[in-house]
């Protein structure tokens, strides 16, 4: 399961900051959460901390 990334600064709330992502600020799209094979991924860009990847979840559960 994979949440797109966006760089646009507009607020909305379904997009949720996650900080950095490659010197700029990004935000989770939470309308476009999808289910992909890991085999298209093709480069890792990071990782989440842990206390983000927490308030991520929370928001997605609250979303379902």
């Amino acid at each position: 399961m994979i949440i797109p990334l966006t760089t646009s600064p507009r607020e909305h709330r379904l997009r949720m900051s996650v900080g950095l992502v490659n010197g700029r600020v990004a935000r989770a799209n939470l309308s476009q959460i999808r289910v992909i094979d890991t085999r298209r991924l093709e480069q890792k860009i990071g990782f989440l901390e842990k206390e983000m990847f927490a308030e991520l979840r929370k928001a997605v559960k609250n979303l379902l």
